[in-house]
């Protein structure tokens, strides 16, 4: 039976001590200050039989780590984030609690809270048949662009892929003749790093899958997968209208007007507005920030980023049954559409978008609803264990190939391999 340690006014099964959740996370910035000292305190202090401690792990490799070894210890925390590879190891282990035990022990959650999620989040935590995990920071990818240069240009948002090379190239500006867009006044249609996810989204627009329909073998490497990888090794190589960057120099060249769009996650939004506010006020040069769906091809789909939050088994029940009640409260609607609007991570329930706080977002940034929109079509990686190598070796395949080292199918065959050996040694472990 689940105990619902807010719900008689905030009084704990240990009389006056409160039960503690510490929650290990890795959101840093704002969005960690909007975490702790915003959502999280709001939590405590609506809740007073219970003290969530929130601690920042800095980054997701050293949070992994952290919480591997707190399980090989016996002492891990209540609530963790974590990715979905992650959460598969954990279940093999026995030592996470099936959310869907709670949730339907519990009165004040019902299926109709539960469909409020959307489809793909639903799908994404559940485990053969067993919900281990909740939806917590999850994104999309969006094309940012610069929208006073396209009313200038008479220009649009591409829908489709060959609409976006007819747009790049309209983007791109040699100012001086000389056949590049290298010097002081040029500009390129966009810009991007060695992305798998930028690779994934192609991969699903073609029609084409990471692994198998049963998840035995890899299947990026499929004619769908050569035909994505080639579609960006065009837009360097053969369209000119994009350059291979490295860490965020495509947002910052972005920033400056030296690029007329770039694809990004959705929480870029408002690192994008707040150095954009900083050029204002210090009088340079800054221009309206818009934002677009990605275009598709034979299907509109992308896939979604971000983890999710998994329970860890304790000893004592209230912990358990507090770690709920905090897993509960934030992913209720209104706490979600809080959260989307001023981290810019996606609401994981369709009601939030009602919300005050998402509807105001959206007449501030038209396009914005049609980019949140996406998740209604989205996909999801594997849960797999393998796949956790398996991404390294795809991404391998895509900075491979970016800088022309191989061909789109040598490099996602190679990966693909490598990948098949990861999910065979899995099966036999």
């Amino acid at each position: 039976m689940v105990v619902c340690l807010s719900c008689s006014g905030g009084s704990s099964l240990r009389g006056n001590a409160p039960v503690e959740v510490i929650f290990w996370h890795a959101m840093g910035g704002p969005l960690g200050d909007m975490l702790e000292d915003t959502l999280i305190a709001e939590f405590n202090l609506l809740h007073p039989g219970i003290r969530v401690v929130p601690v920042n792990m800095g980054n997701y490799n050293a949070l992994s780590q952290k919480i591997m070894a707190s399980v090989m210890a016996g002492s891990p925390p209540a609530v963790a984030q974590a990715y979905e590879t992650w959460t598969a190891q954990l279940i093999r282990g026995g030592v996470i609690v099936p959310l869907d035990s709670l949730a339907d022990a519990d009165p004040f959650f019902s299926d109709d809270d539960w469909n409020d999620f959307y489809e793909v989040f639903r799908e994404n935590n559940t485990f053969d048949g067993r919900v281990f995990s909740f939806p917590f920071n999850k994104s999309v990818p969006l094309i940012y662009f610069n929208a006073d240069l396209y009313r200038e240009l008479g220009l649009v948002p591409a829908s489709t892929w060959d609409e976006q090379r007819d747009l790049l190239r309209a983007l791109c500006l040699d100012a001086d003749g000389d056949g590049d867009y290298l010097d002081e006044g040029d500009r390129w249609g966009t810009a991007f790093g060695p992305s798998v996810w930028v690779f994934e989204c192609l991969l699903a627009q073609a029609g084409g899958s990471l692994l198998t329909a049963d998840g035995s073998a890899s299947a990026f490497h499929s004619p769908e997968g050569v035909e994505a990888m080639g579609f960006l090794a065009d837009l360097i190589y053969l369209d000119r209208t994009a350059y291979l960057s490295s860490g965020y120099d495509h947002q910052r060249n972005f920033m400056d007007g030296r690029v007329g769009q770039v694809q990004g996650s959705v929480t870029s939004l408002a690192f994008m507005e707040e150095e954009l506010q900083r050029r204002r006020e210090a009088g340079r040069s800054a221009f309206t920030v818009g934002v677009a769906p990605l275009p598709g091809f034979r299907r509109n789909a992308v896939y979604i980023a971000g983890t999710n939050v998994v329970l860890f088994r304790n000893e004592d029940p209230e912990v358990v049954e507090a770690g709920w009640e905090f897993i509960k409260w934030f992913t209720a609607p209104e706490q979600q559409a809080r959260w989307s609007a001023g981290s810019g991570y996606l609401p994981v329930r369709r009601s939030s978008l009602d919300h005050p706080a998402l509807q105001e977002k959206f007449l501030r940034y038209p396009g914005l609803s049609s980019v949140i929109a996406q998740v209604e079509t989205a996909l999801y990686e594997p849960q797999t264990t393998a796949w956790y190598d398996g991404r390294e070796f795809l991404s391998e395949a895509v900075e491979i190939v970016l800088y022309g080292r191989m061909s789109p199918e040598e490099a996602l065959n190679r990966a693909a391999a490598l990948t098949d050996a990861e999910i065979r040694s899995e099966t036999y472990r």
